[in-house]
């Protein structure tokens, strides 16, 4: 009986013997992100959504300019600029935050997707080989989270860049100089992508804590959509204290970090982003202790 023996120079490295790194855990999920074609195919269609909804918006804005124009050279002193002043503050008309007008599908579609981002996992399994593979599950969490803020981020600042490109012409003929000079044109392009990275981030931290697509889901759209309209009901409660609520909502004060200036008896965009900041950092603590805390 003879004996081989294997020198330790030309031994078979084992598996894992790099162990577990965040990047590895990254490069991971940016694989399960980036392979599914129908993850592809929504993302193309969420930015040809923003961009169609942003310019919808534009043609709006575009009459409403129209028409107060057609009015002055009726005999009224009305001019285009007048009719651009007219806007109330805060309502969305403002030329400036054209890149954001289409903002809203790509709120409700990233931050859907984040939700099914790891409550798929969780729905079909597959949660325990993610959590095998990377026991220390917060990295898990972390690695989702930044595939998700980054392609949250480069899709809705391009899909803003298209959509000011494509609408500010259409204001060439009022005499409206629209370009990236003009003040909040592009702060509004890159608070848009914070914002939509934010609302990801919470949709992520749903899905984490529910486990289930369609509750994650389901809750997001609450927050970020039927709430304000419940919302609105309080300015009928006795007293002013309750006319002020609304604007601490989530999507409230979002809106107003993707705001510029001051408007009276409303959030300034600092605070507003602050309490926006705030609502993501609320989520986002009790669904990485839930991760870290319980049995998958």
């Amino acid at each position: 009986m003879s004996t081989t023996t294997v020198s330790k120079k030309h031994a078979i490295p084992s598996a894992g013997t790099g162990g577990v790194t965040f990047l590895r855990v990254l490069n991971s999920e940016s694989i399960k992100f980036r392979t599914l074609m129908s993850t592809k195919i929504l993302l193309l269609l969420t930015f040809v959504a923003i961009v169609g909804i942003g310019l919808l918006s534009a043609l709006v804005r575009w009459n409403f300019i129209n028409q107060m124009v057609e009015v002055g050279r009726q005999g009224h002193k009305e001019t285009v600029q007048q009719a651009v002043d007219s806007f109330p503050p805060g309502s969305g008309f403002s030329l400036y935050n054209l890149p954001n007008a289409g903002l809203n599908i790509g709120i409700l579609v990233m931050g859907s997707l984040a939700v099914l981002f790891i409550a798929s996992e969780y729905a079909t399994g597959m949660i325990r080989s993610t959590m095998n593979a990377a026991p220390g599950r917060l990295s898990t969490f972390g690695a989702k989270a930044v595939v998700l803020v980054v392609v949250s981020y480069i899709l809705s600042v391009v899909a803003g860049v298209v959509t000011f490109l494509l609408a500010s012409p259409m204001f060439a003929n009022f005499g409206l100089d629209l370009g990236w000079n003009t003040d909040g044109v592009l702060y509004s392009v890159f608070t848009g992508g914070l914002y939509v990275s934010g609302v990801a981030l919470i949709g992520l931290s749903l899905g984490t804590l529910l486990k289930n697509p369609a509750g994650g889901i389901t809750v997001l759209v609450g927050i970020m959509f039927v709430l304000p309209f419940a919302g609105q009901f309080l300015s009928f409660a006795p007293g002013d204290f309750w006319k002020y609520v609304p604007q601490y909502l989530p999507s409230e004060a979002g809106g107003r970090f993707l705001s510029i200036g001051h408007v009276d008896g409303t959030l300034d965009p600092w605070a507003g982003g602050l309490v926006f900041l705030g609502y993501v950092i609320l989520f986002m603590v009790p669904a990485l202790i839930a991760l870290k805390k319980r049995d998958v």
